[in-house]
C-alpha cells in the first residue's frame, strides 16, 4: 500500500490533478481531503510508477501555471517547481 498527498494552496485548482491522478489509479482511491489541504491517493502500488505520479504533477503544474506543489510519497516529501517565467531582455546594453 502506498500514500501519496499533493498539498494543494488553492482547492478550486484540484481538478486537473485529480483528473491526473485519477488515470492512473482507481478514481475512489484519488480524493481531496478539505482539512489538511491535499490531494490523497491511497492504493497498491504494484503496478505504479514513480515516475508516471511525477509526470502527472508536473503536467498539473504546467497546465495550471502554478508555481510549486509539495508531493509526498509514502514518508519523502519533495517539492516540485512549475514553469519558471525567464525575464524579458530589456533590449539596453549593460
Amino acid at each position: 500500500m502506498v500514500e501519496i498527498r499533493v498539498a494543494v494552496t488553492d482547492a478550486t485548482r484540484i481538478h486537473g490533478l485529480m483528473s491526473r491522478l485519477g488515470r492512473l489509479f482507481d478514481h475512489s482511491s484519488v480524493w481531496f481531503d478539505v482539512a489538511r489541504g491535499e490531494v490523497r491517493v491511497r492504493s497498491e502500488w504494484e503496478s505504479r510508477s514513480v515516475v508516471a505520479v511525477i509526470d502527472a504533477v508536473q503536467s498539473w503544474l504546467e497546465a495550471d501555471g502554478l508555481g510549486s506543489a509539495k508531493l509526498s510519497i509514502g514518508d519523502r516529501s519533495y517539492t516540485m517547481v512549475g514553469p519558471v517565467a525567464l525575464p524579458v531582455p530589456s533590449g539596453r546594453a549593460a
